[in-house]
């Protein structure tokens, strides 16, 4: 960094303005939170008096190893962190009931990695499964060549106004953190692409991370958009007016881009504030035709489901967690009047057409695949106790354990 920057007095506040060298810059691990802020754009370092915002990009250097021991790149690509490290991530909140809760902090003091997907913040509070967080030093925000910091947001996709009708809009919900919604997505995405649907998917709400992003489209998705692409590092605490347009701008970029069904995760459980708010909302309920709600059991299975019919949803069948377990899934099919999904019955193309109400013309006609298997690469374990490994899951044998750090497929930082 060339110290020779200027400083300037803003309403009786210091604040240094310093060029970022291209040295330092390349030095930097960035983040999948920040993925969409050009490099070239990165050509200051703002420090002093300043107040950071939520999608503030910022410099910081790595002081202690917590929790999160490694940073999500913008490729997919998990770098192993260590102290005196520098990375390139964005203030934001997070709500994160097995891990961390944590708001933009009100100075460039000390800050925590709270996630991996590149989240700096001052946690308040965390899990007992969970190491304390890494602790953050901040250099300064980013800004461009004129000293104004960098935010997420200056660099969300255009909003567009689809010339063709909104397809079949399928919302995923669930009982909580790890219940199950990611995965369920995902092995829907997997049988209906692969009968010739394009699918398209969104995460509308939670905090910046690449896990559930890159699984989509290996699944084979049309199309996949977070929040992170609408100019949000995180939902957590943001206004209620620009989560409903941030839902409804994924959304139609979905559908402008020609998918036959869109499917939709809304993190968190169905009493976080920001869901809990969102699904209530006309918007919401005009969206959607059709839920599929995750659970982990049968009385959180039955709760849930009747919590949304309450709400005037369609809930049409119900997945997760609890289907790991046969006796769980009769149960509650026993008291549901809705079919309990299996990842075989999830990747059955006309068995999930037929149940989400998918026109069976939109399927290509193909030999039926092996059954499914339990993922192992990243299974949704928390990894939280390396005792106990649920039988057909594996135990990875690096330090990921360890650290706390094994990835769940299906919310927004288990890595």
């Amino acid at each position: 960094m060339n110290h020779t920057g200027r400083v300037m007095n803003h309403r009786g506040r210091r604040i240094t303005v310093q060029t970022l060298g291209e040295r330092q810059l390349s030095r930097a691990k960035s983040s999948f939170a920040i993925r969409r802020v050009p490099r070239d754009a990165m050509q200051t370092v703002v420090s002093g008096m300043v107040r950071p915002r939520s999608g503030d990009v910022v410099l910081a250097s790595v002081s202690r190893l917590g929790q999160h021991r490694r940073i999500e790149q913008p490729s997919g690509r998990r770098s192993t962190l260590h102290v005196g490290d520098e990375i390139l991530v964005a203030y934001a909140d997070r709500y994160a009931p097995d891990q961390f809760e944590s708001h933009v902090p009100d100075s460039l003091g000390k800050a925590q990695l709270v996630a991996s997907g590149g989240i700096a913040s001052a946690a308040l509070s965390r899990s007992l499964d969970v190491r304390a967080a890494t602790d953050l030093l901040p250099i300064g925000l980013v800004g461009d060549g004129q000293g104004r910091p960098l935010n997420v947001a200056d660099f969300a996709l255009d909003p567009v106004l689809p010339q063709r009708a909104r397809p079949l809009t399928v919302a995923v919900i669930g009982t909580a953190m790890n219940s199950g919604k990611t995965t369920t997505i995902h092995y829907l995405v997997l049988g209906l692409s692969r009968a010739g649907v394009r699918v398209g998917v969104t995460k509308v709400t939670g905090t910046g991370s690449g896990g559930d992003y890159w699984v989509m489209l290996d699944a084979g998705a049309h199309r996949m958009l977070d929040f992170t692409d609408a100019g949000l590092a995180s939902t957590y605490r943001q206004p209620m007016p620009q989560v409903e347009k941030t839902f409804v701008e994924l959304v139609n970029h979905l559908s402008e881009s020609g998918t036959d069904v869109n499917l939709v995760e809304i993190a968190d459980g169905i009493y976080q504030r920001e869901t809990s708010r969102l699904i209530e909302s006309e918007i919401f309920r005009s969206t959607v035709d059709v839920v599929l709600f995750a659970a982990g059991d049968a009385t959180g299975a039955a709760a849930g489901v009747a919590h949304l019919r309450g709400l005037g949803l369609d809930v049409a069948a119900v997945s997760g967690r609890i289907t790991r377990s046969p006796l769980a899934t009769r149960e509650a099919e026993a008291v549901l009047g809705v079919p309990v999904l299996s990842l075989e019955e999830l990747c059955d193309a006309a068995a999930a057409s037929a149940t989400i109400g998918l026109s069976p013309a939109l399927l290509v006609e193909r030999a039926p695949d092996p059954a499914v298997s339990p993922p192992t690469a990243e299974p949704e374990w928390s990894g939280a106790d390396p005792n106990h490994v649920p039988a057909g899951w594996t135990l990875p044998t690096d330090d990921a354990v360890l650290a706390g750090e094994l990835s769940v497929i299906g919310e927004p930082e288990h890595p």
